[in-house]
């Protein structure tokens, strides 16, 4: 057994717990503090913008070397077969792109609008959510300065920090469970 994984096969009696990759919730967690700690480190608006970027490259780089990382390029090769297999052309109509059973209407373009739609909105709402949150995470942080509380955005990714640690422990929890049950 890693010394990075969880494990309770020795517990005495039930099913084994899921694994849980420790390093995937280190990643997590640190990135996350980092991440909401850099207003206390850099002032200028600029170099922040440059800091954060470092941040978000090296913990997803980090993240990649993890068996989530792993499990994540092997979907983003399954979308991507799956989308050439979409775009390949039909031996019957070599004029046209295949359609997959059912991927689309009569005319072979409902459903991938329909799609495009879908995503063009989820990542409309993740980014307003997300940027929400970033604006809430900074004022906390000022608010926290003006109280007079050294390192305040420094307290606030650790408790954010704390908070995608746990997050990232269920859900590698969820993730192995569900990838046992379909195992069955």
């Amino acid at each position: 057994m890693s010394q990075t994984d969880i494990s309770s096969s020795t517990a005495p009696s039930g099913p084994a717990a899921p694994r849980i990759d420790l390093r995937e919730v280190a990643i997590s967690g640190g990135a996350t503090l980092a991440w909401y700690a850099v207003p206390d480190v850099v002032r200028s608006r600029r170099a922040r913008a440059l800091v954060k970027t470092a941040v978000l490259v090296s913990g997803f780089a980090l993240a990649m070397a993890t068996r989530g990382g792993s499990e994540a390029r092997a979907a983003a090769r399954d979308v991507r077969d799956a989308v050439g297999a979409f775009g390949a052309v039909d031996p019957a109509d070599p004029g046209g792109p295949a359609c997959p059973t059912g991927a689309g209407d009569a005319d072979g373009t409902g459903r991938p609008v329909l799609t495009g739609a879908v995503v063009v909105g989820g990542l409309a709402v993740a980014g307003t959510v997300a940027v929400l949150g970033e604006r809430w995470a900074y004022r906390a942080g000022e608010h926290l300065r003006a109280r007079g509380v050294r390192a305040p955005h420094t307290t606030v990714g650790l408790v954010l920090g704390a908070a995608t640690a746990g997050l990232a422990v269920v859900e590698g929890r969820l993730s192995a469970g569900l990838s046992r049950s379909t195992a069955e």
